[in-house]
Parts: structure tokens; sequence; C-alpha cells
């Protein structure tokens, strides 16, 4: 069978204006999507990128050949930026760009200075290998474990890639050639085909990679609060449930934090909803500048309602968190529109007992948090406390 160069770039120029086209489809939908943002536009690039190379003899060399093969390490560099964005990770563009410069000037030095296609072929072999082993590299060693199972699929993907290019730079090129890659010979285009495959390979690896973000994205969007990014009322019951049950378990403590915000209507109705919105993102981030405990949660429970879960904490961890928040709160003010808005909070305490749920020890500790408000507010009260109480005034009335 013979392998025809022009024809497979051909086939090639089809297969990145599909993947083109669907790319740019999904960005559609996925408008929030940074990430695929950056690979549509890699995607068109490497796209008119073939387009100029398919153009060899049609238009000028430093077009066809410079221009065009810059084109695809463009491609290659915004891929690369792509992968750190996905992985959360900084990349800085300085030495992508002198890299892409640095090979425009030798792709134009083995053109015009001194033409020479096995060169040519070598270094353009040489940077795809480098750019799939890297992407390679960076999804096997950072993927986070929600997203892991993509991580790893695309990984081997362009870790396979990424070898083919290595082999691919030691295929010994037509001597009949010339400088026209369009008669390279057969074994330069075998590699075509197997390149091809390759990039297809690259494009379903990417999809796979933006599918299980969206999956990840889309369950945290039902875990959390839209509002201050912490757990919701259902997350926080099935996250305490678990945290409970695994104290129990193991034997340890597990204190539990009720908060409620102080004169929180009087807020919205003296500055506004935006004024309330701003307060609780403030206390929010109160709350996680304050706890530094391990495995804990928390949660907006509902309207100023919070809610903090200390799994392996006892009474006195409990109440010095509980003290330390009230403190910090009470001392800092919300700030919208040049207005300072004072914050304080009402706090219950309680600890899991034996045989207790987790909806009865948020009920225990609910109502310590509302004795703390009878008593007069921007306080904290212990569940323990309020228990010794009833039971006292039981014994009094017998």
């Amino acid at each position: 069978m013979h392998l025809d160069i022009p024809t497979l770039t051909l086939v090639s120029l089809l297969m990145g204006i599909s993947a083109s086209i669907g790319f740019t489809s999904l960005m559609t939908v996925l408008h929030t999507q940074r990430v695929l943002r950056i690979w549509v536009t890699s995607i068109w690039i490497s796209t008119v990128a073939i387009i100029l190379i398919g153009l060899r003899n049609r238009i000028p060399d430093g077009l066809s050949i410079v221009l065009g093969n810059s084109l695809l390490v463009v491609a290659n560099m915004l891929t690369l930026k792509g992968v750190a964005a996905h992985l959360e990770l900084p990349l800085r563009w300085r030495w992508p760009s002198t890299f892409v410069l640095a090979y425009a000037a030798a792709f134009a030095w083995y053109v015009y200075v001194t033409p020479n296609l096995a060169i040519r072929l070598l270094m353009g072999s040489l940077q795809a290998m480098a750019f799939y082993l890297t992407y390679a590299y960076l999804l096997l060693r950072h993927g986070g474990p929600d997203i892991r199972t993509s991580c790893r699929i695309a990984g081997i993907v362009m870790l396979c890639n990424g070898l083919f290019y290595l082999a691919r730079a030691f295929i010994p090129v037509d001597p009949g050639s010339g400088q026209n890659i369009m008669l390279a010979g057969t074994p330069v285009a075998a590699t075509y085909v197997i390149g091809i495959l390759a990039g297809l390979a690259s494009y379903f690896a990417l999809l796979q990679l933006i599918t299980e973000r969206l999956m990840v994205d889309l369950r945290h969007a039902a875990r959390t609060d839209g509002l201050t990014g912490l757990l919701n009322r259902s997350a926080i019951v099935a996250e305490g449930r678990a945290s409970l049950a695994r104290c129990q378990q193991r034997g340890l403590p597990f204190a539990l934090l009720v908060f409620d915000l102080d004169h929180f209507k009087r807020i919205n109705d003296r500055w506004g909803h935006d004024a309330g919105d701003a307060v609780l993102q403030h206390v929010t981030a109160i709350l996680r500048e304050v706890t530094r405990w391990p495995d804990h949660f928390a949660g907006r429970y509902g309207g100023e309602e919070f809610v903090l879960g200390l799994p392996g904490a006892d009474l006195a961890q409990g109440l010095e968190i509980a003290e330390r928040l009230r403190h910090t709160l009470a001392h800092s003010h919300a700030r919208i529109d040049q207005q300072s808005i004072p914050v304080t909070a009402s706090i219950g305490v309680s600890t899991a007992q034996p045989g207790l749920r987790f909806e009865q020890l948020v009920r225990r500790a609910d109502e310590a948090m509302y004795r703390t408000k009878f008593d007069g507010r921007n306080g904290v009260s212990l569940a323990e406390e309020l228990s010794l109480r009833h039971a006292t005034a039981g014994d009094s009335r017998c």
C-alpha cells in the first residue's frame, strides 16, 4: 500500500477542523470553563498550522514551513498552559515564549541559511516529544484525588505519544526528497498515520479531563452553599454522620459548634441584603482563619446559622475554639461600600455522648446557642451545662 503524505496531511487537516468545531461547540455550552477556552484556542492554532504546512509549494516557505511549524509549537505551549491550569499549577509565559522564538529562528535557519529537511523533522519530533512528556509528567504527578482517573488515563496517552515522537526522530528521510517533506518517503508517511491516531487520542484525553472536572464541579456545587462556599445543610448532615461514626468507632471525642449571627435582620434592614451577604462572607473568612483543626468541617446550616464539626476534639478544645471564634468576630468588622459593620455571634457547643446521633448533637448545640442569645448574645454556652440546669431544676421540683 502506498502512503501518500499530501493525502495524509489532508486527513490530518480534516480531523483538526472537526476537533476544532467540536471543542468550540462544547465551549459554547461550558463557557465558564477557562481551561476549555485555552485548549480550543490551541486546537484552532494547530489546525491553521496544518493548513499552512499542507500548502507547501503553493505559498512561500516562510509561511508554510517557518510559520506553520512555529504555530504548532504555540499550540503545544497553549495546551501545556491548559494542563497546568487544569491542575491548578502556576505556569509563567517567559520560558515557553522564549522557546517558541528560538524554535522559529532555528527553523528559519534550516530553511534559508542551511537547508536541511532531516534536521527540521528531527526538531519537530523532539519538540513534540518534549511537550507530550511534560504533559504526561504533570498529569501523572499532580493529578488531584478528585480527578485522578482522567489524569492517569490522559497521562498514559500523552506518555505514549511522547515515546512515539521520540521514535519518530530516528526515522530516515528518503535521500531523493531534497527539501520537500511531501516526498520524504514511506517510513515518514507511516509516522503521519500514527501521528493522526496520536492526535485523535490526545483529543479524547482532553475531553475526558474536561468531563471528569465537570463532574467534580457538579458534585461540589451540590454540596456547597453558593454564597459562602461552605457545606450546605444536606452535606453537613451527611459529613457529620460519617465523621461522628468514625469517632465513635475509634473511641475519639467529637465536638460540635452551632452559632448564629446576632441581630442579622437589623443588618439587612439597615444596610440592605448586599451588606448581609458581605457579612456572611466575612464570617466565612473568619471561620476559616480561626479554625485550625484536623479533618474539621464547616457549613452554613441555613440563613445566618453556621455549624462547625471538630472530630477528635473534647469539650475543653471545642470551648477554646468557640471562644476564639467569638472573640475574633467581635473584634472584626465586615465592610461594604466604605461602611464598617460590627458582627457578633451566639455560640452553642455540644459533645458526643454514647448512642447520640448527629442530628441530636446539632439539636443540643442549637439549644445551647439559644441559651446564649437569652443570656445577652455574643457569648458561648455549653450543652452539658444546659442539661445540668434542666436536671437540677427537675430535682428541685421533686
